[in-house]
């Protein structure tokens, strides 16, 4: 059991800059911030220690915000339009640049919440270790 606590410590620990690199933006950080969930859940399913709420819901809801934001602006280019025939005042745009800020925030928590889960992964190996240990009492006389 210890080695796959080891393991799930190896893989939260990569996972973590592949949450910072979801700060780029929902089309290319979404696949790195997607890639980084998919480590944590093979953790999780390695060491079954519980993941934080602030990692999963903030993933969970950092992946909605940008797959709304991806359709948003896919349907921002109408069907006859140019992409270069929009202004910045065009309606959509506005709102596409609160929704990168807000993903980027829900980035942000959600490696706040990876961080939490490795310093919980390493207090479960820590207790794990610590148990496995053979007390040693040395004030028993032996054979009595």
């Amino acid at each position: 059991m210890p080695t796959r606590r080891i393991i799930a410590i190896v893989l939260t620990i990569t996972a973590l800059p592949l949450t910072i690199l979801g700060l780029i933006d929902p089309l290319e950080g979404g696949l790195a911030l997607l890639g980084a969930i998919i480590l944590v859940l093979v953790a999780w399913a390695l060491s079954r220690v519980a993941v934080p709420r602030l990692a999963w819901i903030a993933g969970l809801v950092t992946v909605v915000i940008g797959a709304t934001t991806i359709a948003i602006a896919i349907s921002a280019i109408g069907a006859g339009q140019q992409p270069d025939a929009g202004t910045v005042m065009s309606p959509g745009v506005g709102m596409l640049h609160v929704l990168i800020w807000v993903y980027r925030l829900g980035v942000v928590v959600t490696l706040a919440g990876a961080v939490v889960y490795v310093v919980r992964l390493f207090k479960s190996h820590r207790a794990a270790s610590e148990a496995a240990e053979p007390s040693v009492d040395r004030g028993a006389t032996p054979g009595l």
